[in-house]
């Protein structure tokens, strides 16, 4: 992607959040679900989810849902994993020390979930991270709701501009 290209983009997207038919509230609540909805701990749910929410929600701007969403995506995926587990464990209160020694990373794959056995071999295995993990996972999400709105609905403000002043005839 070149710089003219990167720019064309960046112009675009401020155009679209600068979009006096959108109301910047809409646009925050929009990316907000799509953000929470990227710390769900829920592998695989993600799109589900969004779909589900955009089918729902009447006002909710969609491509800015999934935009939020996808910031869970196969580069962010591992950091936003290790993120809520660590955050599971302080609030157990278990410090930042996660006990990982006893996981066979390479040993987990489809056959894992393809029979009974495999999976609760992995279950057991996972056993001392998943509960840190899923509970940091489902806090992070619900925080994720007021730091994505307040966000997007400041980006939105500002990309639009100070509104003109009534006594300023324009």
């Amino acid at each position: 992607m070149t710089h003219r290209d990167k720019s064309h983009l960046w112009a675009r997207t401020k155009r679209f959040l600068a979009d006096p038919a959108l109301e910047p509230h809409h646009l925050a609540w929009s990316f907000a679900i799509g953000l929470s909805i990227a710390w769900n701990p829920l592998l695989g749910t993600h799109t589900g989810l969004v779909l589900l929410v955009c089918a729902l929600a009447k006002k909710l701007h969609r491509p800015l849902t999934f935009l939020g969403a996808f910031t869970n995506n196969p580069w962010t995926m591992v950091p936003i994993a290790t993120a809520s587990a660590l955050f599971g464990n302080v609030l157990l209160g278990r410090g930042l020390a996660l006990n990982l020694s006893g996981v066979d990373w390479k040993s987990i794959g489809w056959r894992s979930f393809a029979t009974r056995e495999g999976f609760e071999a992995a279950a057991t295995m996972l056993r001392p991270i998943l509960v840190p993990y899923l509970l940091g996972g489902f806090v992070l999400s619900a925080v994720a709701v007021p730091v994505g709105y307040f966000l997007m609905l400041r980006l939105a403000h500002r990309l639009r501009g100070p509104k003109p002043s009534p006594l300023s005839g324009d």
